[in-house]
């Protein structure tokens, strides 16, 4: 599948171009009809079927299904958006069929379902039977995923030439069911600028060098991760995922009189009792050190704040969590200022209003994580079941391969380990936070039902063998 998303405005446009270069629309609609039909007979034999037909392009695509599905000998019932049956009548007829085709609404919905249509979706959704939308379920925002009062729950949806935002982004994602993304004959030359792209190796995976035969632990990457005695656990967990994910080197840096508490819990890492802010901003400037973390685990108080600083002050790559940004909260123009593009912050949702409340009113995800990383000069890692990885310049990863079950406590700070640790290998900071995303929602893959935090680490080598084997790359020699 393709990694670039395009907007509604960006695809409408696309077609146009065809158009004009002589592609007709009607071939271009043909192409669609064939495409889903492709699909259901993939997964069902002839069946009784029920096409709902809309206004506009989605109907007419649906018009052709329904006329190549009966070409080929299956019972079909269409039904248009100016058809007005009974409650009944309705029920009876989805009660009688064993695929629903939803042709009612794709692209450019701008206000909640009403009328025929919204009682359609509301006996589609009741019937529970199989459903393939036709571009988009009725009643998702293509572009923001938002859903307007009521939605399809498809079972299947059919999109054309590239996916957009809203088949990835929540709730349209849950809505969007098995999304197929088929090829109708646009060129790929008539792609406009791309702004949005589906999380994929194909992405940053030229930048994951792996072990080579010359190296030593600090050629592999060494990173500074800075404890604190309130959840040592935290900082345990995202060590351990800085190493495994290839850093050669985690020495882990804590106040003296908690050293007898990560002494006791660290296993490879380098334990470092440190005294004063001195101390520790000597650390951060050693040269050995390519990569930091802090906030894992830390309370969100002034003292973390005063850490965070004196970290950015270094100017080395590094990733921002959990503590070190609510200890921002009310104060972000001192954060942002101090910021650089070489820093990841990893707010969740509650974070992030914390820092960007003049934001949070926005629906879109993908924009309110857009407007943060170019207002903060950052990348920005909006966490969530689909989450944002955004560039200081604008660029959008929306990633799809999470796992609900990563709803459970340290999953964060695994993923904050992941980053360090590919920042430490050097990995571009946006390359290294989609990268890192995508290794994570891989993993807690893996791993299925019953995970926990503590399982995610020992996942990743044999994600990383994954990798090997999608990129047909040896991840080092």
């Amino acid at each position: 599948m393709k990694n670039e998303l395009l907007t509604s405005e960006q695809l409408k446009a696309t077609e146009e171009a065809a158009i004009a270069d002589g592609i007709s629309e009607e071939n271009l609609q043909e192409r669609a009809g064939k495409a889903v039909v492709d699909v259901i007979l993939k997964h069902f034999s002839p069946c009784p079927t029920v096409v709902f037909c809309g206004p506009g392009k989605n109907g007419g695509d649906g018009k052709i299904v329904a006329r190549l599905l009966e070409e080929k000998d299956w019972p079909v019932t269409v039904i248009t958006h100016k058809d007005h049956l009974s409650q009944e009548a309705l029920k009876q007829l989805l009660s009688d069929a064993e695929l629903i085709v939803d042709g009612l609404l794709g692209t450019g919905l701008s206000k909640p379902l009403e009328g025929n249509i919204l009682k359609f979706v509301e006996f589609i959704n009741a019937s529970g039977k199989p459903v393939v939308s036709i571009d988009f379920p009725t009643g998702i925002d293509t572009d923001s995923g938002a859903c307007w009062g009521n939605a399809v729950q498809a079972t299947y949806t059919v999109t054309f030439f590239r996916a957009r935002p809203g088949h990835y982004l929540l709730p349209g994602r849950i809505y969007t069911g098995k999304l197929y993304v088929k090829d109708i004959g646009l060129p790929d030359q008539l792609l406009p600028s791309i702004t949005y792209y589906a999380n994929s190796p194909s992405l940053w995976g030229k930048f994951l060098k792996g072990p080579q035969p010359l190296d030593h632990k600090y050629t592999r990457g060494a990173c500074l991760v800075v404890g604190n005695g309130c959840m040592p656990g935290a900082v345990r967990l995202a060590s351990l995922a800085a190493r495994r994910v290839g850093a050669g080197l985690v020495r882990l840096m804590c106040k003296v009189d908690e050293y007898p508490i990560f002494a006791t819990i660290a296993w490879g890492e380098i334990v470092t009792p440190v005294a004063a802010a001195q101390e520790f901003l000597d650390w951060t400037m050693n040269a050995r050190f390519n990569a930091l973390l802090w906030g894992t685990g830390a309370l969100p108080q002034e003292s973390t704040r005063e850490q965070a600083l004196l970290l950015l002050s270094s100017k080395k790559p590094c990733v921002l969590d959990g503590g070190a940004l609510s200890s921002f909260e009310g104060r972000t123009a001192d954060l942002t200022s101090h910021l650089h593009e070489n820093v990841i912050l990893t707010p969740h949702e509650g974070e992030f209003q914390r820092l960007f409340p003049h934001l949070a009113f926005l629906k879109n995800k993908a924009e309110k994580a857009q407007k943060a990383a170019i207002e903060a000069g950052a990348v920005m890692v909006l966490k969530g079941y689909d989450t944002i990885i955004a560039s200081p310049q604008g660029e959008l990863i929306i990633n799809a391969n999470a796992p609900a079950t990563l709803a459970t406590a340290g999953t964060g700070d695994v993923l904050a380990g992941l980053m360090v640790g590919l920042l430490a290998q050097c990995l571009p900071p946006f390359q290294a936070a989609a990268a890192g995303v995508w290794i994570h929602g891989e993993a807690a893959s893996r791993r299925g039902q019953g995970l926990i935090a503590e399982d995610l680490p020992g996942e990743i080598p044999a994600v990383l063998q994954l990798l090997h084997a999608l990129l047909e790359t040896p991840l080092g020699e």
